[in-house]
């Protein structure tokens, strides 16, 4: 009997039965889906018929690929790395030996500054001035940044397609009328923050986004599974970008479904706190004591800036009174979360993307080509953090689990 994943949320019968499956079945059952992370092989030949196929402009020179994005994040790096691969499995870049890409980086300049010295690719050229990033800007300094980003972009005609990583970069360059196609990716809802206007198409001609409309109420849903618990805490910068990026939304729509409370603290974001950073640490640790008194569970979002090496000290008032975290990104269980369903392989949305762009250039609307893609599950646990709070994991969620830490970096 297959297993297959609802669209509309993970089917809990599914998730049970593959837990109770062996682990090897299901590291092989991941592994057709997601496939390598990085391949460093030669590109897969395409014959001139694949609608997929490489091909150059009309004038026979290499489409323009332009890059923005909102702050060096790790998601935006391994989204790029592997949009790179699928790429060049594809035939569309010839070479991707060097690429300076390892798990866990930051930075995605490096990789743009590797492909913009690639002097001798046919079909596709990134150019070392077509990097642009909204990096440690403010308020009102992040439309002034965009409007010039997109009126050097309408008029200097010399992009034919704009990759946008991040949900701030994304929104405030749409709002200045981009004329050439844009891929938005790496975003926390691409519907919910308006830079689509579906989650199936974009209705949009010159917008895609990819969206994965049911991830977070994936997470909920399993937490809730695992723990029954009748009041959730979760700490929110209350801001539109800020619910997003705690899914906010998402989190109560299934706690109306699933009958159980949640209790919200207010933090603003890491980078409203500019170079006090250790303040927003404080708060979060404030904010996780006084949520200790009052809730079961915590559910943690995406706080983008925030130091890693602090997340244990932060989370420790929730440690030390017993109470599971969950965490929405992976990386946060290896620093002091208890576990997480994310994802931790990109080359499945690498090569929905790379695929996306492909379709673009050769001429089919963004707003006719699907933008969902669901990611599979996979599931960290920190066992060190179990113990510390008494919980024993059941045998079958440890036989399930993709990755099992232990300790904190």
């Amino acid at each position: 009997m297959l297993c297959k994943w609802g669209i509309q949320k993970l089917n809990a019968h599914c998730f049970k039965f593959l837990l109770r499956a062996s682990a090897l079945s299901f590291f092989i059952w991941l592994g057709l889906i997601q496939g390598p992370l990085i391949s460093q092989s030669h590109a897969q030949t395409t014959s001139n018929s694949s609608p997929l196929s490489p091909t150059t402009t009309a004038t026979g020179a290499p489409w323009r690929i332009s890059y923005i994005e909102s702050r060096p994040f790790a998601n935006y790096a391994a989204t790029l790395a592997n949009l790179v691969t699928a790429l060049h499995r594809m035939g569309w870049i010839k070479s991707i030996e060097g690429l300076p890409y390892t798990k866990g980086q930051v930075d995605s300049k490096i990789i743009w500054e590797w492909l913009a010295q690639k002097q001798d690719e046919p079909y596709l050229k990134f150019g070392e001035n077509d990097f642009y990033t909204f990096d440690k800007l403010k308020g009102a300094e992040y439309g002034v940044h965009a409007e010039k980003i997109t009126q050097k972009i309408n008029q200097s005609k010399n992009t034919d397609l704009v990759l946008i990583m991040g949900t701030e970069s994304a929104k405030e360059i749409l709002k200045y009328g981009l004329n050439v196609p844009a891929v938005s990716m790496s975003t926390s809802n691409a519907l919910q923050a308006g830079i689509v206007n579906g989650a199936e198409f974009s209705g949009n001609d010159l917008v895609w986004a990819h969206m994965d409309p049911y991830r977070y109420k994936r997470q909920v849903d399993i937490f809730y599974d695992i723990f029954k618990f009748k009041t959730l805490g979760i700490v929110v910068d209350d801001d539109v970008a800020g619910r997003s990026f705690a899914a906010i939304d998402d989190v109560l729509e299934v706690a109306k479904q699933r009958n159980f409370q949640v209790v919200i603290e207010n933090v603003d974001q890491p980078e409203k706190y500019g170079k006090n950073k250790k303040q927003f640490a404080i708060d979060m640790e404030a904010a996780n004591a006084r949520l200790a008194s009052k809730v079961d569970a915590v559910y943690v979002g995406l706080f983008i800036g925030s130091d890693p090496k602090q997340l244990s000290t932060v989370l420790a008032p929730l440690v030390n009174k017993k109470i599971p975290v969950f965490a929405q990104q992976a990386n946060d269980v290896n620093n002091g979360a208890l576990m997480s369903l994310a994802r931790q392989n990109f080359a499945g949305v690498g090569n929905f993307g790379a695929k996306t762009i492909v379709r673009i250039l050769k001429g089919e609307l963004p707003s006719q080509i699907s933008q969902i893609y669901e990611n599979s599950p996979n599931i960290i646990i920190n066992l060190d953090v179990a113990k510390a709070i008494s919980y024993r994991p059941r045998f079958e969620l440890l036989l399930g689990a993709d990755q099992i830490v232990k300790g904190a970096k």
